[in-house]
C-alpha cells in the first residue's frame, strides 16, 4: 500500500515537472525578438517628422478658410453696391478709388491731376496736410494696389479697401519700402464717384463734408 502511494506520488511529481517544463519552453519560444535600435530610431524620427507636416497642413487649411471667407465677404459688399448703384457705377468708383490712392501715395503736387478724382474738400485737406517729396533725385514708385469692396458707414457712400505696396528711391537706390492697408470713401457728385477720404484702419472713415 505504501509502495503504491509512493509510485502514485512520484508519477504526479513527474507530470507536474513536465507541465512546468512545457510552460517554460512555450514562454521562451514565444518571446518577442528584440528590435534593432536603429529601427526604433527610424520610427521615432518618422513620427517627429510627420508632426510638423500635419501642423503645417492644418495651418494652411485655417488660412485658406479665412481667405475664402474674406473673399466671400468682399464679394458680398460689391454685390450690394452693384444692386444699389449699378455695375457701371461700381466699376467707375473702383477706378476712381485706385487713381485717388495712387495720387496720394505718389504725393503728386500738380493739383490739376486731382480734379475729377477727389472732392474739393478732400483736395483742400491734401494741400494743407499732405507731405510733398523734396529733392530732384527722390521719387516714389507704386508696385501694386489690390482693391476690394468694404462696408460703407452710410447708404449713399461706397468704401473700398486696398493693400498698397510702394517704395521710395533716392539717387536710384531704394531707401524705403512699405505695404499698407488703406480705405477710400467714395461719394457721388455730378454723376461721378469721387474720393472723399483716404485713411488707414486706425483712422476715421467718413471724411470731410464737401462744400
Amino acid at each position: 500500500m505504501e509502495k503504491r502511494m509512493l509510485y502514485k506520488f512520484t508519477f504526479l511529481i513527474i507530470v507536474a515537472l513536465l507541465i512546468i517544463a512545457m510552460y517554460v519552453w512555450k514562454w521562451a519560444t514565444d518571446e518577442k525578438e528584440p528590435q534593432d535600435p536603429e529601427d526604433l530610431f527610424d520610427e521615432s524620427q518618422h513620427e517627429t517628422e510627420q508632426l510638423p507636416e500635419l501642423q503645417e497642413e492644418k495651418i494652411d487649411e485655417v488660412l485658406e478658410d479665412k481667405e475664402n471667407q474674406q473673399n466671400m465677404e468682399d464679394q458680398r459688399h460689391e454685390t450690394i453696391y452693384q444692386d444699389q448703384f449699378s455695375d457701371k457705377a461700381v466699376t467707375h468708383a473702383k477706378e476712381q478709388a485706385q487713381q485717388g490712392l495712387a495720387l496720394y501715395l505718389l504725393q503728386i503736387s500738380e493739383w490739376s491731376k486731382w480734379k475729377g478724382v477727389v472732392t474739393s474738400s478732400f483736395l483742400r485737406e491734401i494741400k494743407q496736410d499732405g507731405p510733398t517729396i523734396k529733392g530732384a533725385n527722390v521719387e516714389r514708385r507704386i508696385e501694386s494696389i489690390e482693391l476690394f469692396a468694404s462696408d460703407a458707414p452710410k447708404k449713399d457712400h461706397m468704401v473700398f479697401g486696398a493693400f498698397a505696396t510702394w517704395h521710395v528711391t533716392s539717387n536710384g537706390h531704394v531707401t524705403n519700402q512699405r505695404t499698407q492697408l488703406f480705405y477710400m470713401t467714395m461719394v457721388q457728385q455730378d454723376n461721378q464717384w469721387l474720393v472723399n477720404n483716404i485713411v488707414t484702419p486706425n483712422e476715421g472713415m467718413e471724411g470731410k463734408k464737401d462744400s
